[in-house]
């Protein structure tokens, strides 16, 4: 106790650890933290009256002990009885009664502290406070019901007043009651002490010293009413009210010090300023029976009423503090919160508006005003409907709609379109257009109704530019893979016509260089329009659309194979050298879901890769599968110059080449793996590499035997193209020598072709390819065509369309032609240099009969041509018969 008072925290500890064995400095160590740190001897407080305090709580201690063993107390007497005041005993009970009634509303206060949380921090820390002062008030009371009880039911320790009687006055000294005060006086004094929490979590309190002192010279004050001897009395009695004018002193500057703090400083001033002056009133009340002045039996009346009147208030007012202060905390912290949401709001770098009720707008950001050049004060109150473009603002209407009707949180994305509004701004010059993608929040009111709805929103402007130009981009390369590839469409028409009739060696060189030259061309198009296309729809995350059609792998590498044994390169060299070796080690897999023509591109591209990279060894084509039949797998090994290790991640990016000196060696331009990964990727399957530089290369293909549909569009088997892939050109063109073998199958008389064709070149091709066989009349444009089929006598026996045309696209003549023509009555055969799945859809779609990708060899035109007249002849007959 001593080592409380004269040092602080850490002293104690040392003087404590001194004095108390081991096994019990962890609990003791976990009281002294329970009781608050004194902080009494701050300089902002009272240092001196603090230390003087402590003094005199020590000398107190003394003086009492001392008294104890030196003098003799008062006889006992029996308690005041009905006979000398009949109301002393009403007056107990109701003592009593108040005591227990303050004793059941601290219990009612820490049941409802128990059963209910705090929402907030500030809360939280108000309600430790208010859990530790219930805590206090609790002790208190329990003690007073207890105390009062005992006096109600003469369960008591009743001393006749020695120095009253010694100066002629009457003075019954009830002694349980001052015990009471021992206890409580300190108790209900360090209630109104507490200060804010140190850093570490200790609590602190600024009226330890006085508080203690108070409770101490109860004790002498008891002693100086009932020691037989008149100077130990008045020594004892005199020191106690020095002590008091100490202790008041410590809490009246304490008072001052806390009225301004913070919402209940004021309350807890005043607070203790009624503690001081009660506790007066009772020093007044303990004087005045000494000499008579008033009975014994008025003084224990003010006592009775004073004790739960003074314990009672303090409670009440401490309820209050604490309430208020937690009060004013909470609304200090949603001020702040406000004042901080309010500037996020503002500077938030995403546009953020609010509309109420009626659709105006009451909340707009800097970000929005940045975005649409429309000032804070200009949007305010303005529907938020004006500014939201035509197209869009049944949608953002349903969407806010939604929002106010049934509280949940919707999405939006709409142009901003100011135009409507260019008079109700100050400055129309700044107005601009913004696409935004936003998040409807309803804000909901005290009632439960929604009063306002928030729109969080991203701004997109940049990401519509981008996606608009890049189908500008799609377009443009469209246009341009049509403008190369039709011109190369009669390049090789034309030069493969000239070469069938030239007889001089000399000159069928040049002319087969100047095809493999155009088909070498054609292929390099058609491959930067894939990967170009595979890369566009990736980052615009449109989906790929594939083929689902049952695939079986390994005819497609046996076919793959005997496609590449017979190819040669640029140079006129085959692909596999003689000392090369290709091996075919694919056994049987199951049939899987997968896009073939896709398929067949991926591991034309790989076999084709190695076999230019292995100039001696061999290249195998292995395979494996899934025990449970999830996936197959499907490697392709070769002995050729490697790839070494740090390039192993670049080869599967566009146009990367690993050595450009190797590669100029070999054909390509670093696009046919980039293809490959991509596909396969889609397909959601893996493509792995493993290599070592001058040992070899295994490439492994690894797809799911179910197509999946998360990384794109499958579409269900449909016509397919049956022109060859884009890698192996001539794969089925020995399917089709039969067909353009004999062609004594047509009538003497040569059937009308009807060609069109906005291209000159093509025409001339055409005229020339089919001229021996068809009697060709050109139409120029769509609708030279429809006029053509209007004016002329005889139907022609089929109608070569191309598709990328003006004013007029092929799919446009076909629908046309269809409203009177059947398919079979009339068969339309379509070509055109855009062979993506999405416009042969169309074109079957609009009725066409067949699809050729351009640039068409000749004898599968011949035949898909000759298949056509055939199954439109069958149905003339069956109609006929």
């Amino acid at each position: 106790f001593c080592s409380r008072i004269f040092w602080p925290r850490s002293g104690a500890t040392i003087f404590s650890k001194a004095l108390i064995p081991g096994m019990l400095m962890t609990t003791y160590e976990k009281v002294l933290r329970m009781m608050p740190r004194d902080a009494s001897s701050k300089q902002t407080l009272t240092p001196r009256c603090s230390k003087f305090n402590n003094y005199c709580t020590v000398i107190c201690l003394v003086l009492a002990l001392c008294t104890h063993l030196s003098y003799d107390y008062s006889d006992t007497r029996a308690a005041i009885d009905p006979q000398e005041d009949p109301w002393m005993q009403w007056f107990l009970q109701n003592a009593a009664s108040l005591a227990a009634a303050g004793f059941f509303q601290e219990l009612c206060v820490a049941f409802y502290r128990c059963i209910t949380k705090p929402c907030s921090d500030a809360m939280t820390a108000g309600c430790r406070l208010r859990q530790r002062l219930n805590t206090k008030l609790l002790i208190v009371f329990s003690v007073l019901t207890t105390v009062y009880h005992c006096m109600a039911f003469d369960y008591q320790y009743v001393h006749e007043g020695w120095i009253a009687a010694y100066h002629k006055g009457h003075q019954v000294v009830y002694s349980v009651r001052y015990i009471e005060w021992v206890c409580c006086a300190p108790i209900v004094l360090s209630c109104s002490g507490h200060l804010p929490q140190d850093p570490d979590g200790q609590l602190r309190n600024g009226l330890i010293p006085s508080s203690v002192l108070t409770g101490i010279y109860c004790i002498i004050s008891w002693q100086g009413l009932v020691v037989k001897d008149p100077w130990a009395a008045w020594a004892l009695i005199g020191f106690a009210f020095v002590c008091y004018f100490g202790a008041s002193y410590e809490q009246l500057y304490f008072a001052w010090y806390i009225k301004d703090k913070d919402r209940s400083g004021p309350v807890r001033a005043c607070l203790l300023v009624y503690l001081v002056i009660m506790i007066g009133l009772y020093g007044l009340a303990y004087l005045l029976p000494i000499p008579g002045w008033i009975s014994a039996s008025l003084e224990n009346k003010f006592y009775c009423i004073g004790d739960p009147s003074f314990k009672l208030g303090t409670s009440f007012m401490v309820l209050a503090t604490v309430d208020s202060g937690n009060l004013y905390e909470m609304y200090r912290t949603t001020e702040a919160l406000a004042d901080r949401l309010s500037k996020l709001i503002k500077t938030a770098k995403v546009p953020i508006l609010g509309t109420d009720v009626s659709g105006k707008i009451s909340m707009w950001n800097a970000k929005a005003e940045e975005l649409t050049g429309i000032s804070q004060q200009d949007a305010m109150n303005l529907p938020l409907l004006s500014l939201v473009h035509e197209s869009d603002k049944e949608h953002v209407s349903m969407t806010m709609q939604r929002a106010f009707d049934n509280n949940e949180t919707c999405s939006a994305e709409f142009a901003i379109d100011p135009k409507g509004i260019q008079s109700a701004v100050a400055d129309p010059a700044k107005l601009k257009k913004a696409i935004l993608i936003s998040s409807a929040t309803p804000l909901v009111d005290n009632n439960g109704n929604v009063s306002e709805v928030v729109l969080i929103c991203c701004d997109l402007t940049e990401v519509s530019c981008y996606k608009e130009s890049e189908a500008h981009k799609s377009q443009l390369m469209s246009m341009v893979s049509h403008e190369l590839r039709s011109p190369l469409h009669g390049i090789i028409s034309i030069t493969d016509m000239l070469l069938e009739s030239e007889k001089i060696e000399r000159r069928q060189k040049r002319l087969q260089s100047v095809s493999n030259c155009s088909k070498r061309l054609l292929e390099l198009v058609s491959n930067i329009m894939e990967m170009a296309s595979l890369s566009a729809k990736s980052m615009l995350g449109a989906p790929t659309i594939l083929h689902n059609d049952l695939t079986e792998l390994p005819k497609i590498i046996e076919e793959i194979i005997l496609l590449v044994s017979g190819s040669v390169d640029k140079r006129g060299k085959p692909y596999v050298t003689p000392e090369v070796k290709l091996i075919n080690n694919v056994t049987s897999l199951p049939i899987i879901e997968a896009d073939a023509h896709r398929c067949t591109q991926v591991f034309y591209n790989i076999i084709t890769n190695a076999c230019k990279f292995t100039k001696e060894g061999s290249i195998t084509i292995a395979s494996d599968r899934d025990p449970q039949g999830q996936w197959v797998e499907i490697s392709v090994s070769d002995t050729g110059v490697g790839i070494a290790k740090a390039n192993l991640k670049k080869i599967f990016q566009p146009f990367e080449q690993v050595d450009s000196s190797r590669a100029r060696c070999a054909e390509g331009i670093g696009l046919g793996l980039a293809i490959a990964h991509e596909v396969v990727h889609l397909h959601g399957g893996e493509l792995c590499v493993d290599s070592e530089e001058n040992v070899g290369t295994r490439f492994t293909v690894r797809l799911p035997t179910v197509m999946v549909e998360h990384k794109c569009e499958v579409s269900p088997a449909s016509p397919r193209s049956l022109g060859p892939p884009v890698g192996p050109r001539t794969y089925t063109s020995n399917s089709v020598n039969s067909a353009n073998s004999d062609t004594t199958v047509f009538n003497q008389v040569k059937p009308l072709l009807l060609s069109v064709d906005d291209s000159e070149v093509n025409q001339q091709a055409v005229a020339a390819s089919l001229g021996k066989l068809y009697a060709v009349h050109a139409a120029m444009s769509g609708q030279e065509a429809l006029a053509f089929l209007e004016t002329c006598n005889a139907l022609p026996a089929v109608i070569l369309l191309d598709n990328m045309m003006p004013v007029m696209t092929g799919i446009d003549v076909c629908r046309e032609v269809r409203k009177t023509h059947g398919k079979l009555e009339l068969p339309i055969v379509m070509y055109s240099a855009a062979g993506d799945v999405k416009t042969m859809m169309e074109a079957f779609n609009a009725g066409c009969n067949d699809f050729l990708v351009k640039p068409v060899d000749q004898k599968i035109m011949v035949a898909k041509l000759q298949l056509a007249r055939e199954m439109s002849a069958i149905h003339i007959r069956s109609m006929g018969g």
